[in-house]
């Protein structure tokens, strides 16, 4: 149930019913709690500035009010994809109201959706990632773990909630095959390749006998690894090496320009990484793509070759 149901009900609005419609709908269709939480904070923040500008009432909402609110986010100097995700939460719930029948059509129809900056951050080394493997002692269970963790991010590109989640079932030493249940429940098969299965299998020979239904990744005190001591091991790491930043989130950006690099296809990429759209991934091709420039001024025949005086 959201706040705004809470609040009582001599001063609840037309736009409180209407987000809390939106939110028993998202519940019904069974969205995860952190795309519920999305939903609270940020139509949270527009229904409380829609109330105070006197608007109590959907039909009541106007481009200009949406406008005026994304340019609120920009001058309290919110990142822009922060920006970008503000303006999807209100346009989702719009969308939703005409198709309830609440609005005839969406005022975000005319409003343009905030600019994100066409970065992207860089993805390690091969020399980084050795520098990482080599910082882990792999006689001890803590540093064959440490080791297998890096080598099964980089060559699966999986989530960190994805990858906490693994259980010692999940996965096929022979054949590699791995299920994962990604974003929005969904379940995917991804492959471990022999490099990271050989890891994984001298992690669990030190670590003793463990069953198909235990986690796969177990923190130190035997429980399982969560999404912060992920996080934590790996930053710590990168940190007495000088690998930084030295993220999950790194390892997968890395798995995913990698594979471009070595000619593998969108759509395959795509499946692997448990994206809906090839949205996200049109960003690395323009990463990818300066490889190919730094290559042709390596190896211009015309510059290279030719001796025109």
């Amino acid at each position: 149930m959201t706040e705004l149901a809470l609040r009582p009900a001599l001063v609840r609005t037309g736009l409180d019913f209407a987000l809390e419609g939106f939110m028993l709908s998202r519940e019904a269709m069974r969205c995860t709690p952190k795309t519920l939480e999305h939903y609270e904070y940020t139509l949270g923040g527009f229904t409380d500035y829609l109330a105070q500008q006197g608007v109590d009432d959907v039909a009541a909402i106007t481009p200009h009010h949406i406008r005026a609110y994304l340019v609120s986010l920009q001058r309290r100097d919110l990142a822009d994809t922060t920006q970008h995700i503000h303006a999807r939460g209100i346009r989702a719930w719009l969308n939703w109201l005409v198709a309830e029948g609440e609005l005839e059509t969406s005022p975000m129809k005319r409003v343009a959706m905030p600019r994100l900056e066409k970065r992207i951050p860089p993805p390690f080394s091969p020399q980084e990632v050795q520098t990482l493997l080599a910082a882990c002692d792999r006689r001890t269970e803590l540093g064959a773990r440490n080791y297998a963790i890096i080598l099964t991010l980089l060559d699966t590109g999986l989530r960190a909630a994805e990858f906490c989640s693994l259980h010692v079932g999940d996965l096929d030493m022979r054949s590699g095959l791995c299920t994962v249940l990604g974003k929005g429940q969904k379940q995917r098969t991804v492959r471990v390749g022999a490099k990271a299965r050989g890891s994984i299998v001298k992690m669990l020979g030190l670590r003793g006998d463990v069953a198909g239904d235990e986690p796969l990744w177990a923190g130190r005190n035997g429980q399982p690894l969560g999404i912060h001591g992920l996080q934590t091991m790996l930053h710590r790491l990168g940190r007495r090496v000088g690998v930084m930043p030295c993220a999950p989130h790194r390892l997968r950006r890395t798995f995913a320009l990698w594979c471009l690099r070595d000619g593998m296809d969108l759509h395959s990429l795509r499946m692997l990484m448990g994206h809906s759209t090839l949205d996200v991934l049109q960003r690395y091709l323009a990463l990818a793509g300066e490889d190919v420039e730094r290559a042709h001024k390596a190896h211009s025949p015309a510059d290279k070759l030719l001796d025109l005086g």
